[in-house]
């Protein structure tokens, strides 16, 4: 069971990055694909995801590229894993193709979303900034 995702991980690893360079000029995408060890084509779409959901922002041209928006302090793993990812989901609970019939009445159902509800609260008291000091540490 894979509970975190390689393009989760890699948004971590981006905003982390981002976070810690002391020249907060915008980075282009072969320079963190390279200071990163990340494929330059699948760091751009994770660029492009947070991008769009307000985390970075982005500058054209020459000295272009991308560099942190929001405060490292205020972003949480468990919300980027959610931005990648989706809702964190143990067992999708399907018979097939279709919803489990017993999923209503399931006593294992409730242990599960009971189990993932606690996972989900500890990735959000993890925050970059968080991160940062367990380096520096």
């Amino acid at each position: 069971m894979k509970l975190f995702r390689k393009d989760s991980d890699y948004a971590i690893r981006t905003l982390l990055y981002l976070a810690q360079r002391k020249d907060q000029t915008p980075v282009s995408s072969t320079i963190a694909s390279k200071e990163l060890g990340i494929s330059c084509f699948f760091l751009r779409r994770v660029f492009s995801t947070l991008i769009k959901n307000g985390y970075l922002t982005a500058t054209e041209g020459a000295q272009g590229g991308v560099r942190l928006v929001r405060e490292p302090s205020t972003i949480t793993v468990g919300e980027i894993m959610e931005l990648f990812q989706g809702p964190l989901e143990m067992s999708d609970c399907k018979s097939g193709k279709k919803p489990c019939p017993n999923r209503c009445g399931c006593p294992l159902r409730r242990r599960i979303l009971g189990i993932e509800q606690i996972v989900a609260d500890e990735f959000r008291k993890i925050t970059i900034q968080t991160l940062i000091d367990d380096i520096q540490q």
